[in-house]
């Protein structure tokens, strides 16, 4: 089920029913069984695979526990996740690769496979490697049960796509039943509403139209159609993918429980080490905990140091998508992120609201992000060459702007603004619409936006990032 249909709206009407119901310790029970029904209804087939992949961690968690060996376990652990991982998501795309040199080689062709993709199985694996290693390294204490451990894992509202949970952020939370008070209940319908009208309005109905026109036939459209659809999709995905997040982190809060912040206007970056650290946070942060400091981190040498950035941006290019183009996607960020080492004198990246000085920063960041990503959107590397060959050579002074395009991306970058705005200040808007005007004054902006929303709802499909 998607968040943004009816299907789903009566689902979490349900289970809010029931959860706000029932006392705090009966809460994780009504949780547990709802996340797996919400997960069954995709295809019920594939709940036997989530089950069995988080109950074998389960069992090698507890005997890591108990061990006076507990590396061969973690090692266990880490090598059966990895494996049902790659089987299910990686396996087509290895045999698609290797076909062509065991045909010329071999005279062999390997037997074509057809694998259904479970739904969040990347998400979800990461969050069983973290807690295993957490636990390992003695940061977090192992589930209290193999219910908690479970709940942990397919916890509904973030089970499909994220955020990447840390068992130190949920799990005490899962202890207590959460907490509904009247300021949480108050902020998850407002981001339920800002995720809906992220995803419904503006990357499915402004945005995406436009950019599968231009994606779907690249060099057939003029230079400049190109070059707004790159913008246009840049804003798609961020669009989408923290509308998704807004939501599931509303329906949280009104389930009683908080769930970290996953965006924070990356295309205010001002550098791609900012960037990354504003852009889909929590795999970032599982990246930079779990890959990139265990290969060394900046703790042997300049070059081993960009070694272990590119490899750890491009094993997160094909942590997206079992597809060259992601490969490709995550290997360019990482020799960025080298080259952007280089430049800077190995330097820290300001950790500082950026301001109008940083300007010209922010709109060279935000342009090289817009490049790399043609080879995340393009629909194959040959794709992506045209679109970028279209771009260097095309005619921009005497073709025609799509102008209605044009005005879209404006709007996006001013509501980028917006979002950093009413970041900063969300607590004191708060407060001034605490009057009885105010109250009505939010009512009504409220509705607005979820009715809106709801009218062009029937525009788009699923998340981007639930192919992930």
């Amino acid at each position: 089920m998607l968040f943004n249909t009816l299907q789903f709206a009566l689902f979490a009407a349900l289970v809010l029913t029931i959860t706000r119901s029932v006392s705090p310790r009966l809460r994780p029970s009504v949780l547990l069984w709802s996340s797996l029904v919400f997960y069954a209804l995709w295809i019920p087939i594939y709940l036997l695979l989530l089950l069995g992949d988080v109950a074998v961690n389960y069992l090698l968690l507890r005997a890591m526990v108990r061990s006076v060996r507990p590396r061969l376990f973690l090692a266990l652990a880490v090598a059966f996740t990895l494996s049902v991982l790659a089987c299910f998501k990686y396996a087509v795309f290895l045999t698609s690769s290797v076909t062509p040199l065991a045909e010329a080689l071999l005279a062999w062709s390997p037997p074509h496979l057809d694998i259904v993709l479970p739904l969040g199985i990347s998400f979800f694996s990461f969050q069983l490697l973290g807690l295993t290693i957490d636990v390992y390294r003695g940061d977090v204490e192992p589930p209290a049960s193999f219910a908690r451990y479970t709940l942990f894992i397919a916890f509904f509202p973030q089970l499909i796509a994220g955020p990447i949970l840390r068992g130190s952020q949920l799990l005490p939370q899962l202890a207590t039943g959460g907490a509904i008070t009247p300021d949480r209940t108050r902020r998850g319908w407002w981001l339920i509403a800002a995720g809906l009208a992220k995803k419904s309005l503006l990357a499915d109905f402004l945005l995406a139209p436009f950019v599968d026109q231009v994606f779907g036939m690249p060099g057939v459209a003029s230079a400049p159609a190109h070059l707004i659809a790159v913008y246009a999709f840049a804003f798609q995905i961020y669009f989408d993918f923290s509308g998704y997040t807004d939501m599931a982190r509303g329906i949280a809060c009104l389930l009683g429980f908080e769930l970290p912040l996953n965006f924070a206007e990356p295309y205010l970056s001002r550098n791609p080490v900012e960037f990354w650290r504003r852009w889909h946070m929590t795999l970032s942060g599982w990246l930079r905990d779990y890959l990139y400091i265990p290969l060394g981190g900046n703790r042997r040498g300049r070059a081993r140091t960009d070694l272990n950035l590119f490899i750890t941006m491009l094993l997160g290019g094909l942590w997206h998508g079992a597809a060259w183009n992601f490969v490709i996607w995550g290997g360019l960020h990482g020799a960025w992120l080298a080259l952007h080492r280089l430049v800077s004198g190995g330097r820290r990246a300001p950790t500082g609201e950026p301001g109008l000085g940083d300007l010209p920063r922010i709109v060279l960041t935000f342009h090289a992000v817009c490049l790399l990503w043609i080879f995340f959107r393009a629909n194959g590397f040959d794709d992506a060459l045209t679109i970028l060959t279209v771009l260097a050579r095309g005619d921009y002074a005497h073709a025609s702007w799509p102008l209605l395009q044009l005005g879209i991306v404006a709007l996006c970058c001013t509501l980028q603004v917006c979002e950093r705005a009413i970041r900063l200040h969300l607590s004191t808007v708060r407060t001034a619409l605490g009057s009885t005007w105010g109250t009505a004054i939010e009512g009504a902006l409220f509705g607005a936006i979820v009715g809106l929303a709801i009218v062009v709802s029937g525009a788009g499909g699923e998340f981007i990032y639930f192919q992930f």
